[in-house]
């Protein structure tokens, strides 16, 4: 669904969406993925941004499902 998340994140988002009053999007908050790009032993968080609260909302419901059952 979304290339980045696919790419840079892993597993389903750790919270459901937030605003950030500083940006003014809504946000989800993932795991880092080990990556070639990443070559540290620690993973940071990463915080994807959207535009809307119907983005960030989709975005959560599809990571939310890929991960259970």
């Amino acid at each position: 669904m979304n290339n980045y998340i696919n790419a840079v994140c892993e597993g389903q988002p750790l919270d459901k969406p937030s605003f950030n009053k500083d940006s003014e999007q809504w946000e989800l908050y993932f795991e880092e993925s080990q990556t070639p790009w990443h070559p540290y032993d620690q993973r940071d968080l990463i915080a994807v941004s959207f535009d809307s609260a119907q983005e960030a909302e989709q975005s959560y419901n599809h990571y939310s499902q890929l991960n259970q059952g």
